[in-house]
């Protein structure tokens, strides 16, 4: 007669289950780097933080989601809400450049900054991840404020950052930017033309860009967006 053993793992399986527990025996905590203030939050932070830190991060930055979604109830167009942001971004959830400081991103203080940035943003994600409804609005200001950061953001900056995510978009030549020049001024307007050739444009499938499109914010040619 064969003992059972319930307990006993399979060793055929034991390739299979193991890997789980390797993962989280001895996870491991690092401090990340910031060399660009802009974020989009794909990678969760894994450094410790102060509790303190952890509880003033998460006020400060929901004070500015709270406005932005004031500014919302209000019908404040985005150049009102710019100008009302912008001292109270500068008072709780501060981000300066690169070009601020001699160090560049490597500065103690722009580090400190862009932590703060990527934790609070973090914490309120969980705190609103109970409901479909919480996950929706979290998500709906955290756009608004990506967006707000992104148009205010100096151009050679935020160049470094589109070119640093590596999405599947093609890079539009100085060559055909030229060329293009006229149309591209006329489908965005405000834009001037020193900002049209200091920026970078890229284009992509009009069909993954619908939001763009509907609001005739992009140039169509050759079903492609720039």
């Amino acid at each position: 007669m064969i003992r059972h053993e319930s307990n006993r793992i399979d060793p055929k399986r034991r390739t299979t289950l193991d890997y789980k527990k390797k993962q989280f025996a001895s996870p491991s905590y690092k401090q990340q780097e910031y060399p660009h203030r802009l974020n989009l939050y794909d990678v969760p932070p894994t450094a410790e933080i102060k509790l303190e830190d952890f509880e003033q991060w998460a006020i400060d930055r929901l004070r500015i989601l709270a406005e932005i979604e004031a500014c919302a109830f209000r019908n404040r167009n985005p150049t009102e809400t710019a100008e009302h942001l912008k001292p109270l971004l500068n008072k709780w959830l501060r981000l300066d450049p690169n070009s601020s400081s001699a160090q560049g991103c490597h500065d103690e203080r722009l580090r400190r900054e862009r932590q703060k940035d990527h934790y609070s943003h973090y914490i309120l994600r969980l705190a609103f991840s109970s409901t479909e409804d919480l996950r929706r609005r979290f998500t709906r200001v955290e756009e608004a404020l990506f967006k707000l950061r992104f148009q205010n953001e100096n151009v050679r900056e935020r160049q470094a950052f589109v070119e640093s995510l590596n999405f599947d978009w093609d890079f539009v030549s100085e060559d055909e930017k030229r060329e293009l020049a006229p149309e591209l001024l006329q489908a965005t307007p405000g834009l001037k033309r020193q900002d049209l050739e200091e920026s970078g444009w890229f284009k992509v499938d009009f069909e993954t860009v619908p939001e763009l499109v509907e609001t005739r914010r992009v140039l169509l040619k050759a079903g492609k967006a720039d």
